[in-house]
């Protein structure tokens, strides 16, 4: 994601940064979910002090920092001229005030670049681990979709985003189930209510001005009665005819993996066209299984242990932030 947006190469797959990289960014997320939940107590100067605190204790936030600054180093020479490499080039010549147009400053410039760059990662991540996890378990559905993208590529085609690739019901529905069982941002979105008269829920719940109203992804697109069998890995459930219209019609309305709305993920587009290729890409090239080892996380459970699939479920962490963490699936691979 850092050469696609910010035209930099990290290399944190192979790289030894990964053992202080991933861990000091996990510590992070944690108290960006505390204070997204509790945004008095960070009001307070008390994520300012964590984060001074932890930096004086810990070796990890310190080579965490100079490898963070390294990084927006290289994203700014990297893309501090109109021509660019990144998709974000815009937001850091806007950020260094070399844009006609106002727009971000220096401090909105690195906020949103490193969040940007950072959260759609782990959404890619994600992503690609819920597809392997939930095509080697459903082999009916690795058969399907194997045999449909094999048919069109062979090993070493070049496949990009085309009206080809776009076309293909059964990727796209394999893509959904993968975003409802995993969101790419499966934490609470708050939102603050602006303007007099709004109500919420059955009930028209009155909000007020000035308050926060949240909502979790996760939970809405694991609720029964608008997903049957809601953690099964179900691709079908996306293709009309399978289920009755109204049923149908009720799922796809409330599928929503990147919001709406004015704050709704402005890269979704982009997601669904790279996942289309990395999915297809695997499958063209490679055959896969799962590793005879796995690991099972002891404090990780599955809140819906008596649904069909739930066995199966990829069970993950999140801390009310937006990314998510997990360790595997670990699969083997072959070359086609």
């Amino acid at each position: 994601m850092a050469d696609f947006a910010l035209g930099l190469e990290t290399n944190l797959l192979r790289s030894t940064d990964r053992e202080f990289v991933f861990p000091t960014l996990h510590t992070h997320e944690k108290k960006m979910g505390l204070w997204e939940q509790l945004p008095s107590v960070n009001n307070t100067g008390a994520g300012s002090l964590a984060a001074y605190l932890m930096f004086l204790s810990s070796p990890r936030a310190r080579r965490f920092a100079r490898w963070f600054q390294n990084f927006l180093d290289k994203a700014t020479t990297t893309n501090d001229v109109s021509e660019g490499r990144g998709i974000f080039s815009p937001i850091i010549q806007s950020g260094l005030g070399l844009s006609k147009a106002p727009g971000h400053n220096r401090a909105q410039m690195i906020g949103e670049g490193a969040f940007s760059t950072f959260s759609s990662a782990d959404a890619y991540g994600i992503m690609v681990s819920g597809f392997l996890h939930y095509l080697c378990h459903y082999p009916y559905v690795y058969e399907r979709l194997g045999e449909e993208m094999r048919s069109i590529y062979l090993p070493g085609d070049e496949i990009i985003w085309d009206a080809k690739l776009e076309s293909s019901v059964y990727l796209r529905a394999v893509i959904n189930e993968v975003m409802r069982l995993l969101p790419p941002a499966c934490g609470v979105h708050w939102r603050e209510c602006e303007r007099p008269g709004v109500t919420i829920g059955p009930d028209e719940l009155p909000v007020s001005v000035g308050s926060d109203v949240g909502f979790s992804i996760f939970s809405l697109f694991r609720e029964g009665g608008i997903f049957r069998d809601p953690v099964r890995f179900w691709p079908e459930r996306w293709i009309p005819g399978t289920l009755p219209e109204e049923e149908y019609c009720l799922a796809k309305k409330m599928f929503v993996p990147f919001l709406i709305g004015p704050r709704n993920c402005a890269g979704g587009h982009v997601a669904i066209m790279i996942a289309s290729i990395a999915y297809a890409y695997i499958l063209v090239n490679y055959d896969f299984r799962l590793g005879p080892t796995q690991y099972k996380p002891p404090h990780i459970w599955s809140n819906a242990h008596n649904e069909p699939g739930a066995e199966l479920e990829l069970r993950f962490e999140s801390h009310y932030s937006i990314a998510g963490w997990k360790c595997g699936p670990f699969v083997e691979f072959r070359a086609r």
